[in-house]
């Protein structure tokens, strides 16, 4: 397949680009819009291709996709929103239609569910007054939960546990992470474990999601939640992944000098905001430079097993660490759906 965005466009199936940006202190960010009448394979490709661009004109450049939106969906969608809207006005006298009760009972609910937090996560109208937390995996999750009147919800939207529902669960008096019986459900209990206060766990029956439960399944999988400590879920990353984490980082640190050591412990807890620190295999400093700055500048620093960012892990950083065989990574967050190998031990602070 010829990428060449001018040949696309010569031949109509990529449009019109537009891209909208600004700059502040220097720094120049923006959106790219991209329509394309490519086949999906064709577009992931064209995607992941825009995404390898490190410059633009004299200037280094990141470009990230942030999605690939389906237009023709958003299209039908509407159709059948309007075809419902003309259905109840054509059976508004016949109460004895079920599919009509159904929808009307559909949009009411809808209409509870509100954009909550910096990121318009999806929630619950009580996420703010009741003390008590549900955590689930996505709006259709929410909306389900709402036909039973629970209304304290919220959906992290993926593998990445957004900031603000971290930030809320340290408020909540109870906070339960009800999640779908499978293993996408499993990875967000084990980022949820790590990076929130969660008190109990609720699951749907294995090979259900919690969106297609019913009134039934719903109030029973909730009924029987099991706090943290004792679910196992828990249990399992426990074994798995905390204690096999610390017994790898503790051999790593007994071949280190003590003192290197107390140095090495207080960067991850003293690291200036948007720095990097990179340590040898003694836990002795090499270098401090910003996070920006650590994709081209790591490479010269070969001696470089222990990297301390104030940021989120990236899928090209990643790459670039494991070519260096790096050892250990502390680091706030990584991007969603990034898979860690085994060669690297990656901690979350």
């Amino acid at each position: 397949m010829d990428l060449d965005l001018r040949d696309l466009q010569k031949s109509g199936r990529i449009g019109r680009i537009e891209v909208d940006n600004e700059a502040k202190e220097g720094i120049s960010e923006g959106i790219i819009k991209i329509p394309s009448s490519l086949t999906r394979k064709e577009t992931a490709l064209l995607a992941a291709t825009v995404e390898t661009v490190t410059r633009v004109g004299p200037c280094e450049a990141e470009v990230k996709l942030l999605e690939i939106r389906d237009v023709r969906e958003t299209k039908r969608k509407k159709i059948i929103e309007r075809a419902a809207e003309l259905l109840k006005a054509w059976d508004q006298n016949s109460l004895e239609s079920s599919e009509i009760k159904e929808q009307i009972e559909t949009d009411i609910k809808l209409g509870e569910i509100i954009s909550w937090g910096p990121e318009n996560l999806p929630a619950g109208p009580d996420i703010d007054s009741n003390q008590e937390l549900i955590i689930v995996e996505g709006r259709a999750d929410i909306l389900n939960l709402l036909r039973i009147g629970v209304k304290n919800t919220v959906a992290v939207q993926g593998t990445q546990i957004p900031k603000s529902i971290i930030d809320l669960t340290h408020k909540k008096e109870s906070v339960t992470a009800f999640l779908d019986g499978d293993r996408g459900g499993t990875i967000i209990l084990n980022e949820l474990t790590q990076l929130a206060k969660i008190d109990y766990v609720a699951r749907a029956p294995e090979g259900y999601e919690v969106e297609e439960l019913t009134r039934k399944q719903l109030i029973k999988s909730l009924q029987n939640k099991k706090p943290l400590n004792n679910t196992q879920e828990s249990e399992s990353i426990k074994k798995k992944e905390t204690p096999s984490k610390e017994t790898l980082l503790d051999k790593l640190l007994k071949k280190a000098k003590a003192k290197n050591q107390e140095s090495f412990k207080m960067s991850i807890n003293n690291i200036e905001a948007g720095h990097s620190i990179g340590f040898n295999k003694n836990m002795e400093k090499l270098f401090d430079i910003s996070v920006g700055e650590v994709f081209e500048k790591i490479q010269d620093y070969k001696d470089t097993q222990f990297l301390i960012l104030d940021g989120i892990l990236s899928k090209r950083l990643l790459s670039n660490l494991l070519k260096m065989k790096i050892k250990f990574l502390a680091c706030k967050n990584k991007e969603q759906d990034l898979h860690i190998p085994d060669q690297i031990i990656v901690f979350y602070y």
